[in-house]
């Protein structure tokens, strides 16, 4: 094909965008029907959004609901609307719902209230969500955390000429009060074994243990002082008072004749009331890790607890505590008690946070899928859990993965225990309903924590199978820019290959927040464009030359942009291309004037 395009375009053609470089930038060709595309994510008007953006044929479009009040600004009609225009073009919706914290982690540290919350929110979302596509799986993408740090702080490191990761702390949380606290790195010098004068190597799994049981022994330690503190004043009141003392609480003070007598049973009376509240607060602290150790013991431990429980419960009644007459069995339940608790190996009262989370999250995401499939059974949105930012929490591809399998066996159990599905039919569900979303740019942020190339692709290859959504974004593994692919270092091509080879079939999704807010109204329009072009994505549909990336060496006849060789350039050029044209200086031959303005011919 004869190339008629292939002279001075005009000052308006931009150099510097990505169609000047061949082979494509990415390294990675896709078709552009393929694609989707997200809409700016800044406004509640993505009906206008979607209005406009699909207008370069984009296939799939993604609503941006990030902010829960954004989204909630969104009225109902406009999702209406959204359903009849996508049927109308073919397009098919998906959404980016909410940045919420699955686990119900909040600025005062976790509770069951804000968990519910949060599940409450997401079940708005995935309801929206099947307003716009009622009869597909529409993808609904929620981060695995919003605003959470990284939960075990580490980098990579060629120390010692070997390359490694270096823990820098441990986050914990009390499951019982639900406050947050870290495992800091300290210096510490006598361990195990001989002492060598050096620092010993930090390892977070072992403080933790070591605080756990420094916590349960302080704990039962608390309970044996307050218990030791109403024995001795039982004790004394019973040597001091012996005959009041024995018939404390059934005594009617009325019948005491004489001050010498009433001051006597005054003076018993409060001994023995200020060893009863010794007693109690011992009792009300032992029935607490009575709890904690429970929950956590093994089958021998439970054996020794059990024959500990048989004894006080027949004693346990709503005035127990408080009961004059029952002074002896509280003391005899906060005695034996102690000594069932004293064997036990210590529980764990802190738990690595990053554990928990998730095991919280996975409880939202898996209520907030059994709900979707209750309502809308086969043609329920999919719940779609996307990596955050590299060094936040769950931000990892093996962290991302337990969050998904996680979810999908909290959904399964749901299923079998409500539903009375078998276990087979559960988990074919859950495999359905729960996947991941596998932001390419976030993952790449993990380079300023001295990530590779490779070790990055890696994390990909962890996840790949548990991934049905795709978010393309580019940035230098930095900081969260969003940039079209192709304009950062993004190693996507081999992290696509990954997702390929493990079946991966779900949508590409342009994602280019940072394009919107800074480059689109500049002169950069809309980021599809860009994207293709690094994609090498064919211009026609039977996926044959010439491609997106080549609009720039075969001229704008092939991107719809004007007529073939218009007969313009004989009146500038001539025949011979010889001359200079008008934006150099150049202006088109009329008679006595010269090749530059103003001049006279030969001037």
């Amino acid at each position: 094909m004869t190339n008629y395009e292939s002279i001075y375009p005009g000052i308006n053609y931009l150099t510097l965008m990505p169609s000047y470089y061949y082979p494509p930038i990415s390294g990675y060709r896709v078709s552009a029907g393929e694609l989707g595309a997200a809409v700016d994510p800044r406004t509640a008007n993505q009906l206008g959004e979607l209005n406009i953006k699909l207008n370069p044929g984009v296939k799939t479009i993604e609503i941006q609901g990030i902010s829960a009040q954004t989204l909630e600004s969104i009225p109902e009609q406009h999702l209406d609307e959204i359903k009849r225009l996508s049927k109308l073009t073919g397009v098919k919706p998906t959404l980016h719902g909410p940045l919420l914290e699955a686990s119900g982690i909040g600025r005062e540290g976790w509770t069951e209230e804000q968990r519910i919350g949060v599940e409450k929110q997401m079940e708005s979302a995935v309801l929206r969500a099947h307003k716009m596509d009622p009869q597909g799986n529409i993808p609904v993408t929620f981060h695995s955390t919003a605003e959470l740090p990284e939960l075990r702080p580490h980098i990579k490191s060629d120390k010692e000429g070997k390359r490694e990761k270096i823990g820098q702390g441990l986050y914990i949380v009390n499951e019982d009060t639900g406050q947050i606290g870290m495992i800091k790195p300290e210096k510490r010098y006598l361990g195990e074994g001989e002492f060598t004068g050096k620092e010993l190597k930090f390892e977070a799994e072992k403080e933790l243990e070591r605080r756990n049981k420094e916590t349960w022994t302080e704990n039962l330690s608390q309970i044996n002082l307050f218990a030791d503190r109403g024995e001795e004043a039982l004790r004394g009141a019973e040597r001091q008072f012996p005959e009041i003392y024995q018939q404390f609480g059934k005594l009617n003070k009325e019948l005491i004749k004489g001050e010498e007598d009433r001051k006597s049973y005054e003076d018993a009376e409060r001994t023995i009331k200020h060893g009863q509240i010794y007693l109690r607060d011992s009792y009300r602290s032992l029935r607490q890790l009575f709890d904690r150790a429970w929950s956590s013991a093994d089958e021998e431990e439970k054996k020794k607890l059990k024959e500990f429980a048989e004894f006080a419960a027949p004693k346990i009644s709503r005035d127990f505590e408080t009961d004059p007459e029952k002074i002896q069995q509280l003391r005899q339940v906060v005695e034996r008690g102690l000594d069932a608790l004293s064997g036990l190996k210590p529980p764990q009262i802190f738990t690595p946070l990053d554990n928990f989370v998730v095991k919280k999250s996975a409880q939202t995401f898996a209520n907030v899928a059994e709900s979707a499939y209750n309502k809308f059974g086969d043609t329920a949105p999919i719940i779609s859990i996307e990596n955050p930012p590299a060094g936040g929490g769950i931000s990892t591809g093996e962290d991302l993965k337990k969050l998904v399998i996680s979810s999908r066996e909290q959904l399964a159990k749901n299923l079998v225990e409500n539903k009375g599905f078998s276990n087979s039919e559960a988990n074919q569900i859950a495999e359905k309903m729960i996947g991941a979303t596998w932001d390419v740019g976030h993952i790449n942020m993990l380079r300023k924590k001295g990530y590779t190339e490779k070790e990055i692709v890696e994390e990909t290859k962890k996840i790949a199978p548990y991934v049905k959504h795709v978010h393309l974004s580019d940035n230098f593994g930095l900081d969260h820019t969003e940039l079209p692919m192709g304009m950062g270092n993004v190693p996507l091509k081999p992290m696509m290959e990954e997702l390929k080879r493990a079946g991966f079939k779900g949508k590409e999704i342009i994602e280019a927040g940072n394009w919107w807010q800074y480059f689109a109204e500049h002169g950069g329009g809309n980021p599809f464009k860009p994207s293709i072009e690094a994609f090498d994505s064919p211009i026609y549909a039977m996926e044959t030359a010439p491609t997106w990336s080549q609009t720039g060496i075969y001229g704008a006849y092939f991107s719809g942009h004007g007529p073939i060789n218009p007969p313009v350039h004989h009146n500038i050029y001539g025949a011979g291309f010889q001359t200079l044209p008008v934006e150099l200086g150049g202006e088109i031959q009329t008679g006595e004037k010269g090749r530059f303005a103003g001049g006279a011919s030969g001037q």
